[in-house]
């Protein structure tokens, strides 16, 4: 999964372009800043769009400082409860199906056994010890953002949480810095600029922002103007591009939402020039700051210009926000910030033994073992072997997969949705 397409030896489906989107972290992640510095600007955006006055300055000042305030907690709070889960599990012994530093797991292929809280002597010292990582990664980490020979074990996946809260700053500087400005230049002119010059220079978290709060502004635009064109022009009416070539510009939307989509599944290994037609091509405009970013080669380049123009694209695409708007997508995207927490562990507990277990029922273990001879087992017990495989993986996959789900809508109910209403308090009370 993590290896480039290749018709020769990494040929299943789910590493094909588009396909591999679906599972392809980096591409994730970089959608969720996206949606988040859109998210974090679209009010203040709104408020912007109003007339200049003491009122809509003395608002939006207001929104800013509300919102630097309560930032921090936002994130480090649910962050907790995910410690505290992950420091259960390891007490319990739940994480041990595979243990960490196992480095030669045969079964585990081309996979990645991500860190974890070790498992200590009581529940009291996996409580202390959980409680003291937690300090490091909340303060250290992500308040302070030195995480320089240091890594924390309880939860490796909250990596991006010290991304977003610096970014999260940087927004709302952006916004207080641009509100004098006219928005033709915020839209056509500095917000571009900073995607461009960010996702070009390795600040790509920084570029996907800045990409969020144009989209906001873009997004607010079309609310009340169907007049694509005259984006902040003064009282513009100029027939838009759509009113005159219809076709041309749905084509223009589809294109962009396919080639991002495409560019999304840039693999976590850069191809050589042999493998993955496309790709390797693409491996060889990376810009030079992105080559060696932390031994994952140009993902993160690709990555973000393929999430960019995704979301781009859904700006002017009604039937996807429809789609987006749906009972289910709506529902998904409230658990979304719990489904991230805990979609971790529980995959490195209930996933990985739930996999080991139904993989030893059928016999699969022997695919794996390095001893075996030619013939033991045969041809035909192979093919049988690698059939099951495949259905007890999708069997696992969709059993974690509800488990995730149902523990992420516990987790927003007892830590996530409290956690909003606490900062909510807690800042009242100092105002």
């Amino acid at each position: 999964m993590r290896e480039p397409w290749d018709y020769k030896t990494n040929n299943g489906y789910i590493a094909l372009p588009i396909i591999r989107i679906l599972h392809s972290g980096d591409t994730m992640v970089a959608i969720f800043f996206i949606i988040s510095g859109f998210a974090l600007s679209i009010k203040s955006v709104k408020t912007l769009k109003g007339p200049t006055s003491f009122e809509n300055g003395h608002a939006l000042s207001k929104d800013l400082a509300s919102s630097v305030c309560r930032r921090y907690l936002r994130l480090v709070l649910p962050c907790a409860g995910s410690f505290l889960m992950v420091g259960l599990f390891a007490s319990a012994g739940w994480f041990e199906a595979v243990p960490y530093n196992r480095e030669n797991e045969t079964w585990l292929r081309g996979g990645m056994i991500s860190p974890r809280a070790p498992m200590q002597e009581s529940l009291y010292k996996q409580a202390i010890w959980v409680l003291g990582d937690y300090y490091k990664y909340a303060v250290d980490v992500v308040l302070f953002n030195d995480s320089i020979g240091y890594r924390w074990e309880t939860n490796s996946h909250l990596w991006t949480i010290p991304m977003e809260f610096r970014e999260s700053l940087y927004v709302f500087l952006m916004i207080l810095g641009l509100s004098n400005f006219k928005r033709w230049a915020r839209v056509r002119l500095v917000l571009p600029l900073c995607v461009i010059v960010g996702l070009y220079n390795g600040s790509w978290q920084f570029a996907l922002f800045m990409l969020g709060f144009l989209l906001a502004e873009i997004h607010a635009t079309l609310e009340d103007d169907e007049n694509y064109l005259s984006l902040g022009t003064p009282g513009g009416t100029k027939k838009s591009i759509y009113d005159r070539h219809p076709r041309v510009f749905s084509f223009l939307k589809v294109t962009a939402l396919t080639v991002g989509l495409y560019l999304g599944s840039y693999p976590i290994r850069a191809p050589l020039p042999h493998e993955a037609s496309g790709f390797s091509l693409l491996t060889s405009w990376t810009p030079p700051s992105h080559v060696y970013t932390e031994n994952r080669g140009p993902v993160y380049f690709w990555a973000g210009a393929g999430a960019g123009m995704i979301a781009a694209s859904i700006v002017f695409l009604p039937v996807i926000q429809k789609l987006l708007c749906s009972g289910v997508c709506q529902y998904l995207g409230r658990i979304s910030f719990s489904l991230y927490l805990v979609h971790g562990p529980l995959l490195q507990s209930l996933g990985y033994s739930l996999l080991l277990a139904t993989w030893g029922l059928v016999g699969v273990g022997k695919l794996f073992d390095p001893e075996r001879s030619p013939n033991d087992p045969t041809d035909e017990e192979v093919q049988n072997l690698e059939n099951w495989k495949i259905v007890t993986t999708w069997f696992v996959f969709a059993i974690n997969t509800t488990v995730t789900v149902w523990v992420s809508d516990i987790f927003w109910r007892a830590f996530d949705a409290p956690s909003v209403k606490f900062t909510r308090w807690l800042e009242k009370k100092f105002i």
